[in-house]
């Protein structure tokens, strides 16, 4: 699975992960799907309800205003993203989640290491996107 982004929305991740640190930051992501190739064309930050350093959780109505918005504008529901303080692998409570939303990808981002990973789970499986910045 390929995700792609412009320079533009993975500026506006890191700047976001480093606008919420050491709170993650958090949101939603929507675009298009096109075989094997994923396009995020809207990154929409969400507070984290839980003001954590660890964890994070998207208030349910906030998530659905803004489904029905973006949907409404021809987007998919591509995924989700947060942020880690360092590392980009998904945590234990990650993984937890994301087997809640299996296929749906979920991006990490770590501005002090200016990387981003995007991940979901097929078949029970951890599986890493390649992200491709344009």
């Amino acid at each position: 699975m390929k995700v792609r982004l412009s320079r533009i929305l993975s500026d506006m991740l890191l700047e976001e992960a480093r606008r919420s640190y050491p709170i993650e930051a958090c949101g939603v992501l929507f675009g298009s799907i096109h075989g094997d190739e994923m396009r995020i064309e809207a990154v929409v930050p969400l507070r984290n309800i839980l003001e954590s350093e660890y964890t994070f959780e998207i208030d349910p109505e906030e998530f659905l205003k803004v489904l029905v918005e973006y949907e409404g504008r021809g987007l998919r529901h591509i995924g989700f993203f947060h942020s880690h303080p360092g590392c980009v692998k998904p945590s234990t409570i990650d993984l937890r989640y994301m087997k809640l939303w299996p296929e749906t990808i979920w991006m990490i981002v770590s501005y002090r290491e200016s990387r981003i990973r995007a991940y979901r789970i097929i078949d029970e499986s951890l599986d890493e996107a390649t992200v491709i910045i344009e």
